[in-house]
């Protein structure tokens, strides 16, 4: 390796100091640089909100009390209860109406039969009791 054969003296060294440290006072007292700086803290701060609403965002979705997803799972253990229970839902309605044809039927004879003892009591007293 080799050494550095100038070696710079303290004095420009120090100048050399002076110089940045007054190119760097310029650049922060410059209009640009405090408006860039204004920009980088307000997207800080932007950020800084958007992770906050993320937060509650997801906090919403996940909640295990309310949040969407358990509403989701809620509806879809519904749905699959109603779809395990729709045959028997099936066989009641069935019966049901197996039940009514049969109320109908028995209605129809029993009515026949009030007609035809109806009618046979009225030619019963006719007979025997018309003359």
């Amino acid at each position: 390796m080799e050494e550095n054969l100038n070696p710079r003296s303290s004095t420009d060294l120090i100048n050399e100091m002076y110089d940045m440290f007054s190119n760097f006072k310029k650049r922060i007292e410059d209009p640009d640089y405090v408006q860039l700086e204004n920009m980088l803290n307000q997207l800080m701060k932007n950020q800084l909100e958007m992770k906050e609403e993320m937060r509650n965002i997801k906090l919403k979705l996940l909640n295990p009390y309310d949040g969407i997803v358990v509403e989701s799972r809620k509806n879809t253990e519904w749905r699959e209860d109603k779809e395990d229970k729709e045959e028997e839902y099936d066989k009641l309605i069935e019966e049901h109406n197996a039940l009514m044809r049969w109320k109908t039927l028995v209605q129809k004879v029993a009515l026949g039969i009030l007609t035809g003892l109806g009618g046979l009591i009225t030619f019963l007293i006719t007979k025997y009791f018309g003359e």
